[in-house]
């Protein structure tokens, strides 16, 4: 038997399952809270169905129904896909996001995520128009083609790089928008800003010339166009779907519907038709499909098992796989910080503070329980002396002192006697020898149970010290999970240890190392317990009371690190006071309570 499986088999019998498997979830985790219901893409990988809503990405099982969440944890590299396209022979998955960026998720045989290669050429060349977004991707042998704003680009999806782009099509060569594109046996059409146009796909013709690019007469206002039993056809709103046949276009479904797409090609013509959804034959017979759950269908595949899937802006993933049609997105939660909390805040004197909207001037009004008193503090010395008249976000920390974000920074008020006061003055914290977030807009506010600083900014989440002196933790959303550098709202959840954070391209939660405090040092729980080969989160250790001491020995009785807790909980990062990684073995861990009269032990095992 090898040492890791002896050393947790000892584990096992030592400490019994509630010990090892008390909790799991690693510190540091994040999870995304998006909206799944806003379903805008869909796409057939084979095992897997993926779904992309406005800011959400999951994969469901069409065997089970088992869905799976995806987001910047999972390595995507952003939020807010656009268009997605899936080219079975490379087993590709490619995600286009409303910024620009493309990842290239490579899929395993079970089409999980296997592999993501991120290309970001768009926003780093320069002279493109602002909106870089993917409007339509399909696949034509080894190349990708991007509809744009600006024009198509073809892509080789083995090397990640540009082979050619038709940007300046239109007439006079002038630059076009296309919104969609299909081929024929021997044809690129495109539906654009100028109405359809064609060119040949021949090897000797020069498609980035805009004489080669010649117009088709338009069935009406075209929403999409695809290749399907031999010939071109067209959804036209308000019109139905139109087939291109020796140069005329010829109405072989009508509907009267304002909102008419094609949604997927192959055996069948799937579009949808209001709120209808209809498969055509190559013979144009006609089977309607109809939900109480389509009020918005904006995409739509037809599987090999004949099973529709269908997206719906307001009802999410739908399907008729498990016999009638249902919602099979993921559970729904919430999907932002709401209602505040952070606007009106009571002091541990019962005073009110309210931050106030700049149309009354903005600044912070103080009042007593009843009403019959209140002051108003400002920018005037003396009477607030706040850095800007715009507040965000008020909070009230461990201590019972009254922290405000603003327009230009932080800072925060000693509440005792401030109705009285002849003069109020904010105090505002330095950190590197200036005032923090000096002349930086600071949206949001939430404190820990260790009375620690969590500030949301435009520019991204910071973590400080008790009294704003000291960085502690920074993230971004280019190192992180955050789908956005700016941070909207901020909710602390001290029962979980849960930082929830709202931007404006979704709501995450992270998992902070602090949690209300307990009563009492009863029985502490190690998560996670053992801890495996590969594992790099930390550890954390929870149920005890506010500013426990808690200290990690050999079973040689050999301290290797010690720390207190943040609130209920503390947390190691499995590095010793050298800075190296703990070896394997178990260790014993000791914790006291901040006046030494309540303690506790536990046992950790390291398996390397």
């Amino acid at each position: 038997m090898r040492k890791g499986k002896i050393l947790f088999f000892l584990l096992a019998v030592v400490f019994g399952p509630s010990r090892i498997f008390g909790q799991a979830l690693p510190l540091g985790q994040w999870q995304s809270h998006f909206n799944f219901l806003s379903a805008r893409q869909v796409v057939d990988a084979g095992a897997l169905v993926y779904c992309a809503s406005y800011n959400g990405l999951f994969s469901i099982n069409p065997g089970n129904g088992e869905t799976r969440t995806l987001s910047k944890a999972d390595g995507l590299s952003h939020t807010g896909v656009s268009a997605m396209g899936f080219f079975p022979d490379a087993r590709l998955l490619m995600l286009a996001y409303r910024n620009g960026t493309i990842d290239f998720a490579y899929l395993d045989e079970k089409a999980q995520l296997d592999q993501i290669e991120t290309w970001d050429l768009l926003n780093e060349t320069q002279g493109l128009p602002a909106d870089k977004m993917v409007r339509r991707i399909d696949f034509r042998e080894n190349l990708a083609y991007l509809a744009t704003s600006f024009g198509v680009i073809v892509l080789n999806t083995q090397l990640r790089q540009v082979e050619e782009t038709y940007r300046y099509i239109g007439s006079n060569g002038t630059q076009l928008a296309v919104s969609d594109l299909t081929f024929s046996g021997d044809s690129l059409y495109l539906v654009t800003s100028q109405g359809i146009l064609a060119t040949s796909m021949r090897g000797d013709v020069n498609r980035q010339y805009f004489g080669n690019w010649k117009p088709v007469s338009s069935p009406g206002s075209v929403s999409g166009i695809a290749f399907f039993s031999g010939a071109i056809h067209a959804a036209v709103p308000g019109k139905g779907i139109c087939k291109y046949e020796k140069g005329t276009w010829k109405v072989v479904y009508a509907s009267s519907a304002p909102a008419t797409r094609i949604l997927d090609t192959g055996d069948f013509l799937t579009i949808s038709a209001g709120n209808n959804v209809v498969t055509l034959d190559s013979l144009y017979t006609v089977q309607t499909f109809t939900s109480p759950f389509w009020g918005n269908i904006l995409s739509g595949v037809r599987t090999s098992s004949k099973a529709l899937w269908i997206a719906d802006q307001k009802s999410g993933l739908v399907t008729n796989q498990f016999s009638d049609f249902k919602q099979v997105s993921p559970a729904q939660r919430d999907t932002t910080v709401s209602p505040r909390l952070d606007s009106t805040i009571t002091d541990l004197n019962g005073l009110s503070w309210t931050r106030l909207p700049e149309t009354l001037g903005g600044g912070i009004m103080v009042a007593n329980p009843d009403g019959s008193r209140k002051k108003v503090l400002s920018t005037s010395i003396g009477t607030g002396t706040l850095p800007a008249s715009k507040v965000n976000s008020l909070a009230l920390d461990q201590d019972g002192l009254v922290w405000f974000a603003g327009a230009k920074g932080v800072g925060y008020f000693v509440p005792d006697g401030v109705l009285e006061a002849t003069r109020v003055d904010a105090i505002l914290p330095i950190y590197g020898q200036r005032r923090l977030f000096n002349n930086e807009e600071c949206t949001a506010l939430a404190v820990e149970p260790g009375n620690r600083k969590w500030i949301g900014t435009r520019t991204g989440l910071y973590l400080f010290n008790a009294d704003g002196t000291e960085l502690i933790r920074k993230f971004t959303s280019a190192d992180s999970p955050l789908p956005s550098d700016a941070v909207n709202a901020l909710r602390f959840e001290a029962e979980t240890g849960l930082l929830f954070i709202d931007t404006p391209a979704g709501m995450v939660s992270y998992q902070s190392d602090a949690k209300a405090p307990a009563e009492h040092i009863g029985r502490i729980s190690i998560f996670p317990n053992p801890i495996r080969p590969g594992y790099s989160g930390n550890v954390g250790i929870s149920g005890l009371t506010g500013q426990s001491t808690v200290k990690i020995t050999d079973l040689a009785g050999r301290l290797v690190f010690e720390t207190r807790s943040e609130g209920g909980l503390a947390s190691w990062n499995l590095n010793d006071y050298t800075g190296r990684r703990a070896r394997a073995g178990i260790y014993m861990v000791f914790v006291v309570s901040a006046d030494g009269t309540e303690h506790q032990a536990g046992k950790l095992a390291i398996i390397n």
